[in-house]
């Protein structure tokens, strides 16, 4: 029978199987679910799926932030094939057969030179499968562009464009990539293959927390990455545990550069044509819709140290605007009431990471590797936190001074959301 796969999420690898009598499977945060997720951007009862003899439908529940099948939102009762793709909040999930190996369909095909191995991840922008290119039998991870992407040929150029400004990136903290094309209608993006996983399936693996010093070596090395870009003149836009990938000996890549921009004459990057990016993780500016820079990125990577560290994200909320505007006016709950017995400099790092104005966050990335190699120095030599909580609150206090009435974000930044939002 068939089963429901999630393939993306704090659940990925878990599976719904859809057999027995005619009956509805609910799928949501409820504890009654038939498949109960943790994505806070799910609604308790989010979507349903109902069989009936061999046929299988899906409705959405009146949720929040809506249900997508195949990239486009439900707005009735809706049939369901072996294949299609589901997404609600930030999960992503397949329906497939009880027999179908979770492959992906181009799984077997060749592509431009590429012979299509097995999907190994499904993302806003399409899938990736890990593939052999033919011509020098080396294993690459190739992205597939969604079909309902491909379009928009503004979308398709943006995509070409960025794809070949990342690929002039050459460091050994970000992943190569190898060419970008277009075979018979299919865009694709070739980049070099990592065995590891990422840095979120780091934290399911190991509970929701990273130990400290694992933690900060991975947000070290990230930040070096970002060093790199900054210098190339790009923005990533996407910095998020999904996008920070590890190799087999725990070396750190930077991944996805899909959606990164390269900076204008004024050394920014402009947001003209929409916000893109992850609520959970995205810096205030890049909220609002603001020219961009390097700092945008920082906040980001401080945003993913902070998951590491608590087993929490900062924000949260009912759906992608709630949690928008959190970015741009809440502050975070400090740190050291969550981990009281980190190293010193770790609560000066995320204070400087987590800044609401640019102007107030580190100037580079440059800076932040100084501080994140004294805050490894101090773990190696036992160094921890030892002050009361009125003595410890500095950076909390920082951040809640940056986000007082005379230094909050321009009223208009409310304006800006309904607009995005509806």
């Amino acid at each position: 029978m068939p089963r429901i796969v999630v393939e993306r999420g704090n659940e990925k690898g878990v599976s719904l199987n859809l057999d027995g009598a005619d009956r509805i499977y609910t799928i949501g945060r409820g504890s009654k679910s038939d498949l109960v997720l943790t994505d806070f951007l799910v609604s308790r009862n989010h979507f349903q799926v109902e069989k009936s003899g061999e046929l299988f439908s899906i409705t959405d529940m009146g949720s929040h932030n809506g249900t997508y099948l195949n990239g486009v939102r439900l707005q009735d009762e809706a049939m369901l094939c072996v294949g299609d793709i589901i997404r609600s909040g930030e999960t992503l999930f397949s329906f497939l057969s009880d027999s179908q190996r979770n492959e992906g369909a181009l799984a077997g095909q060749k592509l431009a030179g590429y012979h299509l191995l097995a999907r190994i991840g499904i993302g806003g922008m399409g899938e990736v499968y890990k593939a052999t290119q033919i011509s020098l039998g080396r294993k690459v991870a190739l992205k597939i562009l969604a079909p309902e992407l491909t379009a928009d040929p503004t979308y398709v150029q943006r995509f070409l464009s960025e794809a070949r400004a990342a690929a002039r990136l050459n460091h050994p903290n970000i992943i190569g990539v190898h060419e970008v094309g277009e075979d018979n209608g299919i865009y694709y993006l070739s980049m070099e293959f990592i065995e590891g996983g990422s840095v979120q399936d780091l934290i399911a693996t190991e509970n929701k927390k990273v130990e400290p010093l694992r933690a900060t070596e991975i947000i070290l090395q990230g930040a070096r990455a970002l060093q790199y870009a900054e210098k190339a003149g790009i923005v990533h836009r996407d910095i998020k545990p999904d996008n920070l990938m590890l190799t087999a000996t725990g070396e750190v890549r930077l991944a996805d550069l899909g959606i990164a921009k390269r900076l204008n004459v004024n050394g920014k990057a402009d947001q003209a044509e929409g916000v893109f990016g992850s609520p959970h993780y995205m810096a205030p500016e890049q909220a609002r819709g603001l020219p961009l820079d390097h700092r945008a990125d920082l906040y980001s990577l401080g945003i993913t140290y902070y998951r590491m560290l608590t087993g929490k994200l900062p924000f949260t909320g009912k759906d992608a605007r709630e949690i928008m505007e959190k970015q741009v006016f809440d502050p975070p709950e400090p740190l050291h009431k969550l981990e009281p017995n980190l190293a010193p400099t770790i609560y000066y790092v995320m204070d400087r990471l987590l800044r609401k104005r640019p102007a107030e966050r580190y100037p580079s990335a440059t800076a932040l590797i100084a501080d994140l190699e004294r805050a490894i120095e101090e773990i190696h030599a036992g160094i921890q936190s030892n002050a009361p909580a009125a003595d410890n609150d500095k950076g909390s206090s920082a951040i809640r001074r940056s986000t007082s009435r005379r230094d909050r974000p321009p009223k208009n930044t409310s304006n800006f959301l309904r607009k995005l939002f509806g």
